[in-house]
């Protein structure tokens, strides 16, 4: 895991820098409308939608099997539980897409909430949940981990 944020990491930076330095400070706050029309900019708008697709299942997964689990009371396959499913995940996209289109300031919002919870949810919860988790196990920790756990 370690290595897969360092290559993220590094390749971000680099796709920025380059960015930065073909098209300066006129570079777009979605890069791709950035690029000139063409095979390139299709490629990538299909990568762009590929990634939006598998990224929205892995993360709706558990909120569908969430509202599913709660909407049908009994366990078990079958048609009626495969049709639950199938309104409550089209229900949701449809939502999340109706949303997204039509409130008019939606990535301004979007971009809002990244920033106010994007630094807690990859810094601050994972140290404040392994301090939690030590605690509650009874583990000692070391002056080292403790330092760094409360900076974050």
């Amino acid at each position: 895991a370690r290595a897969a944020y360092g290559v993220m990491g590094l390749v971000y930076a680099c796709t920025c820098v380059l960015a930065y330095g073909a098209y300066g400070s006129e570079v777009a706050g979605f890069l791709p409308n950035s690029m000139p029309p063409g095979h390139a900019k299709r490629l990538v708008g299909l990568l762009l939608a590929l990634h939006t697709a598998v990224a929205y299942m892995v993360a709706a997964q558990p909120l569908h099997r969430s509202i599913h689990a709660s909407l049908l009371a009994e366990p078990g396959g079958g048609a009626r539980a495969a049709l639950c499913w199938l309104c409550v995940s089209s229900g949701v996209l449809l939502l999340s897409i109706v949303l997204a289109t039509a409130v008019p300031f939606f990535s301004d919002l979007q971009s809002l909430l990244g920033s106010l919870a994007g630094a807690p949810m990859m810094f601050g919860f994972p140290a404040l949940f392994y301090l939690r988790a030590c605690r509650a196990h009874g583990l000692a920790l070391s002056w080292f981990d403790a330092a760094a756990c409360h900076f974050l």
